[in-house]
């Protein structure tokens, strides 16, 4: 891979890419600074920076697992993927700079529009506010660990007493589901965001009733006499090594689908 060439194909998606970076950074902004200005002027006593703060924070979460499924929105039409296809870089640097752009440079703009609209809405509770005026950074930074359960470890593995599980198979579940938002977004061509949550949901059915009758024969043969030893830490790597493995997957199905895009396809699913 050419890093000026890389370089040079970032740029270009970047630009095509501008109105959702920028509108991702007002929706950040607007979610401190709106229901600020709204609440100051029913009841100036109130600071609403906690609770816009919280509901940023899984907004910000829903869009990290859910941005996969945009992979090829900038694909849509015919003269779309025919620029795409015209652009004088290899496959793998134009599907890792479009990736960049979901995963890095419009978060990078959610977070800067948070950090604006935190200092906005600051000034105005000083302002016109009569409460002591909150930061948006401080209550997130102070909720993340109670959030993800940084501070306390699990007791119950008695080997690893000291290492906090809870938060890495929360960030191992968060990267495998975007990992899947990923394939059924290279799958799909029209509405992708849409069909992937419904085939996420289909999907989260199919499991759920798996794991029901797994439960089921499981207690059957407990029931039935039978002792079946299960340790802790062996679900937690089987855990780890079947999301990795699958999340792998997702990437490769995706990256390859992308190399056989065609200038045209079916309406409803990439060729």
């Amino acid at each position: 891979m050419n890093k000026n060439r890389f370089l040079q194909v970032l740029r270009w998606q970047l630009l095509l890419s501008k109105r959702q970076i920028i509108t991702m950074m007002l929706a950040f902004f607007g979610l401190l600074v709106i229901p600020q200005m709204i609440m100051l002027i029913l009841k100036p006593v109130s600071d609403s920076a906690f609770s816009m703060t919280m509901f940023s924070i899984v907004f910000f979460l829903v869009y990290i697992v859910t941005c996969g499924a945009g992979i090829f929105t900038n694909l849509k039409t015919r003269q779309q993927r025919i620029n795409d296809f015209m652009l004088p870089a290899s496959n793998l640097e134009k599907f890792i700079s479009r990736y960049f752009v979901l995963i890095i440079a419009i978060p990078l703009a959610a977070l800067i529009g948070f950090l604006a609209g935190d200092l906005v809405q600051h000034l105005l509770v000083m302002a016109f506010g009569k409460a002591p005026a909150g930061w948006a950074v401080s209550y997130a930074a102070e909720s993340m660990p109670q959030l993800w359960n940084f501070n306390n470890p699990v007791k119950e593995y008695d080997d690893v007493n000291s290492f906090a599980f809870g938060p890495w198979m929360f960030i191992m579940a968060v990267i495998f589901q975007h990992a899947v938002f990923l394939f059924f977004g290279s799958i799909y061509h029209k509405h992708p965001i849409v069909m992937a949550v419904l085939s996420w949901m289909v999907l989260g059915m199919v499991v759920l009733t798996l794991l029901g009758l797994g439960a089921k024969l499981f207690f059957d043969f407990i029931d039935e006499g039978y002792t079946i030893i299960l340790y802790d830490n062996w679900w937690i790597a089987l855990y780890f090594i079947v999301a990795i493995i699958l999340s792998a997957l997702c990437y490769w199905f995706a990256y390859r689908r992308y190399t056989r895009l065609q200038v045209i396809n079916n309406q409803w699913i990439n060729k």
